[in-house]
This record gives structure tokens, sequence and C-alpha cells, in this order.
């Protein structure tokens, strides 16, 4: 039981991580197209690099509790499930 609240505590904690990402990429691709200037603009872009790498992180960590045994046997509710896919997607 422990080890399945621990589980379930760790996957809000990412999923937090993976919409608050998904947010300050989407700030920065915002500012990327609307500077006209090009060291702003690279440095930016650089930004957006580092976002992408912490996002994908994220990504292959869902990805091993997608197909966890502790996940497909249902010790973590359906919720939980269908969280990590959507979030899956939207990265």
């Amino acid at each position: 039981m422990g080890a399945s609240r621990r589980l379930q505590g760790e996957i809000d904690r990412v999923l937090k991580k993976v919409q608050e990402g998904v947010d300050v990429f989407d700030n920065i691709w915002n500012k990327v197209y609307d500077t006209d200037n090009a060291n702003q603009k690279e440095k930016f872009e650089a930004d957006l690099k580092k976002e992408i790498k912490k996002l994908q992180r994220y990504r292959d960590q869902i990805k091993t509790w997608i197909q966890s045994s502790e996940i497909k046997d249902k010790k973590v509710s359906a919720t939980y499930e269908q969280a990590l896919v959507d979030a899956r997607k939207l990265i």
C-alpha cells in the first residue's frame, strides 16, 4: 500500500511539472516569434531546447510508468493511467 501511495505522489509531481513545462515552452515559443532581435531570438531558442529536453525526460518517465506492471495491475487507479497517457500526448 505504501509503495502505491508513493508512486501516486510521484506521478502527481511529474504531471504537475509536465503541465508547468508545457506552459513555459508555449511562453518561450511566443517570445521567439514576437522578437525581432537576433540575439534574443537565439537565447530564446536555446531556452526552448532546454525545455524540450526536460519534457522529453518526463515523457520517458511517463512511458515507463504506462508500461509498468504496477499501473497495469490497477494498484494505481485508472485515473492516473489516463492522466499519464494524456500527458504523454501533450508532450
